[in-house]
């Protein structure tokens, strides 16, 4: 790409640039990055080199429908805070480039702030959308890459962007005559190692991690193994956080590989038992026997030999729900979270938060790194997708006992489970019960002054309501733009926002509620050893056979159609869109959770000023008469 004549040439500067793209969970503040590209070019912008990476957000990405990036993707992901000081050594004394260059300016200083490292970030950037308003006359980055003919073979991919943002930024120098010069560089310490990265479509092999991770010799705890194995396979399926957990349980119990290898063989021969348990093992269950052996590292042959010739044995211990089990759901689902607790409520289960009475947890993608998932890890919770909670729904017994906690037992349980939630009276706890919504009306009902932190001793002003995946996210990207400490405003003070009225209100203040009972992420326990799991009584864990072909089949969720992919708007974008009229949503019908009413205070109704002229005359027109 060499410099038009006429144009201005910048091979006599020796400042390079850096042209910088992210993927994000959103657009609040209070989101995070997913995967950054960064393209480094020379000072003639030819391109010097490229890096990217996936990170790891600690949180739930609601919005992979855009990027293509899922939980699973970023399980083996780096952290931003691995990456910062690598990642500035290649910004260091360049110019920063991106097309809507706040938004990587606002996501990057938050993320360089939260992991405590040098934040050299320039201002101002070079910013493509500015120049491609000024010269082509439009600003998304899809439509100045059409009117310059330039192909981004994967939009919404951080390299690509990035690389497509570089063609984009060399076209509109040398052929539209944009000026480059001028721009501060970004300053940061000395180049530093390399760090790790995971770019996009990358895997990592487990199995050779964990044999070369675990030790040769030391104590062995078998047992443990055992049970978070046993955890794993609730769903016949391990997930990549699955995988990871097992090697750091196989690490911390001072197994070696042949330990691990033997386990593993003798769970996947029980498992090989159950599925000959019926004389035949069909299609499905041949694969999935497969793919859970091919998980574990079981050789192959061996794992052959189990399906060429009925086994038998003991089958393991299935996990079933029972009725008055406590479940808890969480991420966006292809089936919405009101219908699943329609159904689970008329299985017999309760549903509510993740405790250590939890007996298990729905995810909308089991590799989850939402609050409540982290927490499920913690308590040792097996966590399972829809398709297996549609199929532990069907099993559940419905001629058992049910396991009820006795009366006078249920007002001391409820008073525990909304504990941190003070002010509400004892009365006023067997109002709202443990319903999210309800002790959101109670809060915006007796408190609607108070700072929203002051609902619960574990809020802080700085803390984050998390993404949910639906409309509301666009307000609370919204309210975390125009209060960066978002807890300190008051349930009032939301309907100040753009497009808030009372009902999106209460949906911001249940947000908030449900960060208060689910509790708040510390990144610093990101890589905290699980809890060991609560016993559960005799009998939840039964083993039942297996349906035979003749059995009915559980629904399965239908996937939900991916919208379309919208480009990142700017916050003045978002401030206009949110009040914008084609946002407000029609009137819906009351929900199971929706909040009991409540006595409010009547409000004194101020008399006109006519009404006491008219008492006052009447009063002395009374006077005269007597008189």
């Amino acid at each position: 790409m060499d410099p038009q004549t006429g144009h201005p040439n910048l091979t006599t500067h020796d400042t390079g640039f850096a042209v910088v793209d992210l993927e994000t969970t959103g657009v609040s503040n209070a989101c995070r990055i997913v995967e950054i590209g960064v393209v480094l070019l020379r000072p003639d912008l030819t391109v010097e080199r490229t890096w990217e990476t996936l990170i790891q957000p600690s949180r739930d990405i609601p919005n992979s429908h855009i990027h293509k990036i899922t939980a699973t993707d970023v399980v083996d992901a780096p952290t931003f805070r691995d990456v910062a000081a690598y990642l500035g050594s290649l910004l260091d004394g360049r110019v920063l480039v991106a097309h809507n260059a706040p938004f990587e300016h606002r996501f990057l200083t938050n993320e360089f702030n939260r992991a405590h490292a040098h934040n050299g970030l320039c201002q101002p950037w070079l910013d493509t959308m500015a120049l491609a308003k000024q010269h082509l006359g439009c600003a998304k980055l899809s439509d100045a890459l059409t009117a310059t003919r330039i192909h981004n073979p994967q939009a919404h991919s951080a390299l690509a962007d990035a690389q497509a943002t570089a063609e984009l930024l060399h076209h509109l120098h040398f052929h539209c005559g944009a000026d480059v010069s001028g721009y501060p560089t970004a300053t940061f310490p000395a180049p530093t190692a390399e760090c790790r990265v995971l770019p996009r479509g990358a895997e990592s092999s487990w199995s050779g991690q964990l044999s070369h991770a675990l030790p040769a010799s030391g104590a062995r705890d078998e047992d443990a193994y055992r049970d978070e194995l046993t955890r794993a396979l609730v769903d016949r399926h391990i997930s990549r956080t699955e995988m990871r957990q097992l090697e750091q349980t196989a690490i911390a119990s001072g197994l070696d590989a042949d330990d691990v290898d033997a386990i593993n063989e003798e769970f996947t021969r029980q498992l090989a038992v159950d599925a000959w348990s019926d004389g035949v093992i069909t299609d499905g269950e041949r694969a999935e026997l497969l793919a859970i052996a091919d998980a574990l590292s079981v050789d192959f042959a061996f794992v052959q030999s189990l399906l060429d010739e009925p086994q038998a044995g003991t089958a393991p211990a299935q996990f079933t729900l029972q009725l008055g089990d406590h479940i808890a759901l969480t991420g966006a689902m292809d089936i919405p979270q009101e219908e699943w607790v329609r159904r689970a409520t008329a299985a017999g289960l309760h549903i509510g938060q993740v405790t250590k009475k939890c007996a298990l947890l729905v995810a909308a993608n089991p590799d989850s790194m939402s609050g409540k998932a982290q927490k499920a890890r913690k308590y040792g919770i097996p966590i399972v997708g829809e398709t297996k909670f549609a199929q532990l729904l069907s099993t559940i017994d419905h001629e058992a006992v049910s396991v009820q906690p006795a009366v006078s037992e249920q007002p001391a349980a409820l008073e525990q489970s909304t504990a941190q939630f003070s002010w509400l009276s004892p009365q006023q706890v067997q109002t709202t019960g443990t319903s999210t919504s309800r002790i959101a009306a109670a809060w915006i009902a007796l408190h609607p002054n108070r700072p929203l932190h002051e609902m619960a001793d574990n809020l802080q002003p700085h803390h984050v309501p998390e993404a949910t995946g639906r409309g509301i996210d666009r307000y609370l990207a919204v309210w975390s733009l125009e209060h960066p400490e978002m807890l300190q405003v008051s349930a009032d003070d939301l309907l100040q926002l753009p497009g808030v009225g009372p009902k999106r209100r209460s949906q911001l203040v249940e947000m908030v509620v449900g960060l208060a009972v689910d509790g708040i992420v510390d990144d610093s326990t990101e890589n905290a050893t699980p809890e060991p799991a609560p016993e559960r009584t005799a009998g939840s864990t039964v083993i039942t056979p297996r349906p035979t072909p003749e059995q009915s089949t559980p629904a399965q969720p239908q996937p939900r159609q991916p919208s379309s992919s919208p480009v990142d708007p700017t916050p003045e974008e978002l401030l206009t869109a949110a009040s914008a009229p084609r946002y407000t949503p029609a009137p819906v019908q009351p929900s199971w959770n929706a909040p009991a009413p409540m006595d409010q205070a009547s409000s004194p109704v101020k008399r006109p000023k006519a009404s006491k002229v008219f008492k006052w005359s009447a009063g002395l027109g009374v006077l005269c008469f007597f008189l």
